[in-house]
Order: C-alpha cells, then sequence, then structure tokens
C-alpha cells in the first residue's frame, strides 16, 4: 500500500523469516532490527504504519517473550526510531463498548483505559476520536499520529 502511494522504500518487521524478493522492500526480523540498533546503525523512519500487529505484541503467539506491556513497548520503539516530526499509523482492535480486553494469547482489545497508554507520547493529528459506537463488536479503525 504505502509503495502504491509513492514511498520509494519500505522495511518490514517481522518475527518469522519473509523470503522477500522486491527491490524496494526490505524485510527483517525483530533480532536483527535489535542488532543493527545496538551496532549504531541510525535507524529512522518518515513513518511507522502498524495494522493488527501491535495488539499481539508480548503475547506470545507468535515466538515473542511474554511481557504484559509488549504492546507499550513497540510503540514506544516505534517513536524512537521515528524521525522527529514524522508519523505513525495505527489500527488495533477497539470493542464496542470501549472496554478494554485480554484474549490470552490471541490478541488484545484497546478501550478506554489501555489505548490512551499506547498512543502516549504521539499528537493524535486526524482529528477523529476513538469510536464510542462502533457498529460491529469489534473494528480496526487506523488513526494518524505525529512524533
Amino acid at each position: 500500500l504505502v509503495l502504491y502511494l509513492g514511498a520509494q522504500h519500505v522495511t518490514t518487521l517481522e518475527y518469522g523469516h519473509i523470503d522477500n524478493k522486491h527491490p524496494n522492500i526490505t524485510t527483517i526480523t525483530p533480532d536483527e532490527f535489535r542488532k543493527a540498533y545496538v551496532d549504531g546503525d541510525n535507524i529512522q523512519y518518515d513513518i511507522v504504519v502498524s495494522f493488527s500487529s501491535i495488539e499481539h505484541s508480548g503475547l506470545g503467539r507468535y515466538g515473542d517473550a511474554l511481557n504484559p506491556w509488549g504492546d507499550i513497548l513497540a510503540i514506544a520503539r516505534a517513536r524512537c526510531v521515528t524521525k522527529d516530526g514524522g508519523y505513525m499509523v495505527l489500527a488495533v482492535p477497539t470493542q464496542k463498548e470501549y472496554n478494554d480486553y485480554l484474549q490470552f494469547n490471541g490478541h488484545r482489545l484497546y478501550g478506554k483505559n489501555r489505548y490512551p497508554i499506547l498512543t502516549a507520547n504521539w499528537k493524535q493529528i486526524d482529528g477523529a476520536d476513538h469510536p464510542k459506537a462502533l457498529p460491529v463488536y469489534m473494528e480496526q479503525p487506523a488513526f494518524v499520529f505525529q512524533k
């Protein structure tokens, strides 16, 4: 999607190895990403996009370490590698009743308590607020934030 919208290059971070042949896409695992960061690579991105991913972080479902704050840490780490003034597009599941919920080890649903913690230190710029009455039990609306 972002290549279609004009991005010159995309880096995809995924728990498992992806055999990629596209010249404008780089795929890396969290271990590879951490090593590059620790080795001093100045990794900075214009935009971070996460759709249906963060809600799984820290739950161990995809081989990641168990950590009750895994989702919060993932967003904080994304902020660390986003350029000043850069953007984040975030889509996570939101429950119709706007309550927080954990379905271990599948995913989290974000509501009035955890969502503000998840998006702390980011400024929401798309003008839309968290939906109060979604038409279905769960949706993943995308919101745009700026560092």
